[in-house]
């Protein structure tokens, strides 16, 4: 992580990771050997777990100052929250589409996603003293 964090923008990371993602989601349904889905899958946590750090620095970059806390307290809002209602909804979604379908609209919709993190610049802070 240190040798990507002085090399590559938060940006750049979370983007890249987040195209990945799209392209194994997608590539998971495809695979029928156990080895082929443990490489997807190293390859998946590779990718999600390169992005963890990054999200805390720039969720620090594009906030301003004072209002950091909340900031925070919605991330950790929105990852508790989501713990619940994704295998609620993923378990109903692979009803109706089936477990692939459910992999290629998670791809689809990461992989458009991505272009909003190639978009984040960092804010200007603003002082209020």
């Amino acid at each position: 992580m240190p040798w990507l964090a002085s090399r590559l923008s938060e940006r750049v990371v979370i983007g890249s990771a987040m195209l990945a993602t799209a392209a194994l989601f997608v590539a998971y349904p495809l695979v029928h050997e156990a080895w082929a889905m443990m490489a997807l899958s190293v390859l998946l946590g590779l990718a999600l777990g390169s992005v963890q750090p990054m999200i805390m620095s720039t969720l620090h970059q594009i906030t301003p100052k004072h209002r950091h806390g909340e900031a925070l307290g919605l991330r950790a809002m929105a990852i508790n929250g989501s713990s619940v209602l994704m295998p609620l909804l993923f378990g109903s979604a692979g009803v109706l589409l089936g477990v692939g379908g459910v992999f290629w609209t998670v791809g689809a919709v990461v992989g458009a996603s991505s272009h909003l993190a190639w978009r984040m610049q960092p804010i200007q802070h603003v002082s209020h003293d």
